[in-house]
């Protein structure tokens, strides 16, 4: 299958602050990869009386080591919550994310 790695992303790290502001965080990119990006079927859903719309989605970017579904991927605007990794034929050519966004 051909990739079309042509969409800019970031995985971002949230680093807890260990110094004098404890309890504080920040954001650090880890890594800027080319992906191929695919969307998937969205939902929507009451949580608490409000609308929630929920925008999963794809990545597919080369394969790299230290991507966790502790990070978060910034794309278009948005950020997305990375729910899995996963390793494609388990041959480290490519890894595919599967991320969700709710607004």
């Amino acid at each position: 299958m051909a990739y079309h790695f042509n969409n800019r992303i970031e995985i971002l790290d949230i680093i807890e602050s260990d110094g004098p502001e404890a309890g504080m965080s920040y954001e650090k990119v880890v890594a800027k990869p080319w992906a191929d990006i695919k969307t998937l079927k969205g939902s929507e859903y009451i949580q608490s009386d409000l609308e929630v719309n929920e925008e999963p989605i794809r990545f597919i970017i080369r394969y790299r080591k230290g991507i966790t579904t502790q990070q978060t991927v910034r794309y278009d605007g948005k950020r997305y919550n990375i729910k899995s990794v996963a390793n494609d034929n388990g041959r480290n050519h490519t890894l595919t994310l599967f991320a969700t966004t709710s607004e």
